[in-house]
C-alpha cells in the first residue's frame, strides 16, 4: 500500500466517496492477496477491476467539472483554448472525457497508449452489465477480467493521480479539505517526475 496526494479534486463530497471506493479495494486486496486460490482470484478480479476504472471515470469527471464551472480559479496548465473546448461541449460520459483527454493531451504522454488502455479500460468497465450487449472484449468474463487488465488498470489510476497531483493541482488553500488516497496495491511509479510507461503484458 502506498499514498498519493489528492489535491486536485474539485467536488469534496466526490472525493470522499472516491476514498470510500478505495476502503472497498483494500478489503478486496487483503482477499485476493491472501488466498493463492487461483479460482478466488478469478472471481476477485472483476469487482476489483470494476471499481478501479469507476475511480480513473471519477476523477476525468470532476477534471472536466473543475474546468467548466471554476472559473475564477480555473486550472493555471490547460491552455485557455482547451477550457473553452470543454466549457463549449457536453462533455458528461466516461467515453467523452477520455476522447477529450486525448484530443487535448491532458496526461502530456506525446503518444496514444494511455489513451487506448483507457478505452479498453472503459469497455471492460461497461461489463459490469452481464448481458454485454455491445459484445466487447471476451465473451466469457473470466478471461475479460484478466489479471493483465487488472495490473493495466492500477498504472492508469496510479498515473492519472500522479499526473494531476504534478501538473493540475488546487491552490494550496483548499487542499487541506482533501483527504490523500490510499492505494493497496504495489506502487507502480516511483516519485518524481511521474512518465507514462505502457505496462508489460
Amino acid at each position: 500500500m502506498f499514498v498519493t496526494r489528492n489535491n486536485f479534486i474539485a467536488d469534496f463530497k466526490l472525493s470522499d466517496n472516491i476514498s470510500y471506493n478505495f476502503a472497498i479495494l483494500k478489503l478486496l486486496y487483503e482477499a485476493y492477496d491472501g488466498d493463492e486460490n487461483s479460482e478466488t482470484r478469478r472471481y476477485l478480479r472483476k469487482p476489483i477491476t470494476v471499481t478501479l476504472v469507476s475511480i480513473i471515470e471519477a476523477i476525468l469527471h470532476d477534471f472536466h467539472i473543475r474546468a467548466r464551472t471554476f472559473t475564477r480559479e480555473g486550472i493555471a496548465k490547460i491552455p485557455h483554448e482547451v477550457i473553452s473546448y470543454i466549457r463549449g461541449k457536453q462533455i458528461e460520459d466516461f467515453e467523452k472525457y477520455i476522447a477529450s483527454a486525448r484530443k487535448h493531451d491532458l496526461f502530456e504522454t506525446q503518444g496514444h497508449s494511455l489513451y487506448n488502455a483507457l478505452d479498453e479500460l472503459r469497455k471492460l468497465r461497461n461489463r459490469v452489465h452481464i448481458q454485454n450487449k455491445h459484445n466487447e472484449l471476451e465473451p466469457d468474463e473470466f478471461d475479460a477480467f484478466s489479471p493483465r487488465r487488472m495490473v493495466l488498470a492500477e498504472h492508469v489510476l496510479e498515473y492519472v493521480c500522479k499526473c494531476f497531483a504534478q501538473k493540475h493541482p488546487r491552490p494550496p488553500h483548499v487542499n487541506q479539505y482533501l483527504r490523500d488516497f490510499k492505494c493497496p496495491w504495489d506502487e507502480h511509479f516511483t516519485e518524481g517526475e511521474v512518465k507514462w510507461v505502457v505496462p508489460p503484458p
